[in-house]
């Protein structure tokens, strides 16, 4: 007791208690501001000219699986004796699966964006082997298939029309670019919002 009443250790104490509390509150107040710009992500970035939320990324990427999912059916219930179209079928189906599952996880948005960018080319491909075949065949599958082409498509815009990689750039250049931030980021501990990239 007597050795913490010696000013030496006493000013010893109030560093270390001013350290943590510098990394304390520095951690807090980045962290509260890195969750509202990935929370972007999901539920979409405010367009302050427009007035409103532009959709967020994670709802265009399930519509995008729906679509795909549309097209496969067209092709699996019609034209299955096709084997180049049930072997893009196949890759399709698997990009598919994948991304779906990188959303159920709660993956990173680079991480969906890798999974988005399969499935595109899954989808490009499928969707070139089956379009000749439906039209060949003259029935109503043409009008669905290029509504589900459509909506992928829809989608990608909508995605690069959010405003969410904005969002990220703007938190790293107003936030962790200025100062005290570009001095203190060593000691920043928080997961940074991602590019959707």
């Amino acid at each position: 007791m007597r050795h913490l009443k010696k000013q030496p250790v006493a000013i010893f104490i109030a560093l270390v208690l001013m350290t943590l509390s510098l990394v304390y509150g520095v951690n807090r107040s980045v962290g509260e501001r890195a969750t509202a710009v990935k929370e972007q992500f999901y539920h979409g970035v405010f367009d302050g000219q427009a007035g409103f939320y532009r959709p967020g990324i994670q709802g265009q990427l399930t519509q995008r699986t729906t679509a795909a999912l549309r097209m496969l059916s067209i092709g699996e219930y019609n034209h299955r004796e096709d084997e180049a179209l049930v072997t893009a079928g196949l890759d399709l189906h698997e990009a598919r699966l994948h991304l779906i599952d990188l959303l159920a996880e709660g993956a990173t948005p680079h991480v969906l964006f890798q999974a988005d960018q399969d499935l595109a080319l899954a989808a490009l491909r499928y969707y070139a082997l089956l379009h000749p075949l439906v039209v060949s065949a003259e029935g109503e599958d043409l009008a669905a298939l290029e509504s589900a082409e459509h909506t992928m498509l829809g989608a990608a815009r909508v995605i690069a029309e959010s405003g969410y990689n904005e969002a990220v750039g703007l938190f790293n250049r107003n936030v962790m670019g200025r100062f005290p931030m570009n001095v203190l980021r060593s000691i920043v501990f928080v997961q940074m919002p991602e590019l959707f990239a």
